[in-house]
């Protein structure tokens, strides 16, 4: 009798850790990934070049700060807890370089296009991001992917690119990060 019991209360085991992973793996994009959203000024030169200044900024703060994170509602709260810190990095970037702009920095839910980092794409929707708009905020944008660390591994104003090796250097483990959900499209040139 005992081990029919114990066998029955493994195998509940086992279709309920099935089941977790499962659902984990299923666990859309958008619940995986958390977004950096920098709004520019206007469209000027020197207030697009504002805008990459201050993104460089805040992806090297984040970098430092989400080296432990190991999901993207860690990465969220985080970045909410630094809500501040964040203020505070993009106004001194910006006051560094000659400017009185206005900051704004929100975290939430926010519609993003359809955005192809080389080969990875991202399907338009609602995704996690903290937004920071600098002064009126009627310029270009940018954005990448703070959590995983995509954007971290480049430095050039497109966010992550697989097509020129010498603009990103992934490495296996960032690989490992990419979350479920993201595609890759491969074009011949």
């Amino acid at each position: 009798m005992m081990k029919k019991i114990s066998g029955i209360i493994l195998l509940l085991v086992i279709i309920l850790t099935a089941t977790y992973v499962q659902a984990e793996q299923d666990k859309p994009l958008a619940d995986s990934v958390l977004r950096l959203h920098v709004v520019a000024n206007s469209d000027t030169i020197a207030d697009q070049e504002l805008k990459l200044e201050v993104k460089n900024e805040i992806v090297a703060m984040m970098q430092e700060e989400f080296r432990d994170i190991d999901n993207a509602g860690e990465a969220r709260e985080k970045a909410i807890k630094l809500t501040p810190q964040i203020q505070d990095v993009a106004e001194s970037a910006i006051k560094a370089r000659g400017y009185e702009y206005p900051v704004k920095v929100n975290i939430g839910e926010y519609d993003f296009p359809t955005k192809s980092y080389g080969n990875l794409v991202f399907p338009g929707g609602e995704y996690q991001a903290v937004r920071i708009i600098i002064g009126a905020g009627e310029g270009k944008n940018w954005w990448c992917v703070l959590f995983p660390p995509l954007c971290m591994v480049s430095s050039s104003d497109k966010g992550l690119s697989l097509d020129s090796p010498g603009e990103a250097q992934i490495s296996f483990k960032c690989l490992e990060l990419i979350p479920k959900g993201a595609k890759f499209s491969f074009r011949g040139k």
